[in-house]
């Protein structure tokens, strides 16, 4: 029996590659933003926690002006690098959503391609039916001839 074979497939291949290759730098710029998110989150506790030995320095009582002011300086690291951290992510965020544009779009080009390929395929499994049809026609028209020969 004849095999089909799709005369764009080089094509589809590599598109497919493409798409591929796009899905790696999502998956890239994903792990990116995983980092600095976790990297943010952590950020926000110690912020909360220097806060937190601040407010304790202040309710206890004597405060001692050096420990509150390397306690507060320390806060306020923490913020300016929690600032630092969602600037970063936002651009993150950006490169994100513009690989995931084009990673549509490959997948769209990919699509395309496979779905020319099944069109190429039912129009060659039509052809081919056809022309079985065709020649068990023929048989019957040879097998019936035979037999009006057979009959005179």
């Amino acid at each position: 029996m004849a095999r089909f074979r799709f005369r764009l497939q080089p094509v589809l291949r590599q598109r497919e590659l493409a798409e591929r290759d796009e899905q790696l730098k999502v998956a890239e710029i994903e792990q990116q933003r995983l980092g600095l998110e976790d990297r943010l989150r952590a950020c926000q506790q110690r912020i909360e926690g220097e806060q937190g030995e601040l407010g304790g320095l202040i309710r206890g009582g004597a405060i001692n002006p050096a420990e509150a002011r390397a306690q507060g300086a320390a806060v306020m690291a923490a913020k300016a690098e929690a600032q630092r951290l969602a600037v970063e992510l936002a651009g993150v965020y950006k490169r994100l959503e513009a690989a995931r544009g084009l990673l549509a779009k490959a997948a769209m080009r990919r699509r395309s391609m496979e779905l020319l390929r099944d069109n190429h395929k039912e129009n060659w499994k039509q052809e081919i039916n056809r022309a079985e049809d065709i020649a068990v026609d023929e048989l019957a028209v040879l097998r019936a001839s035979r037999r009006n020969e057979g009959q005179l």
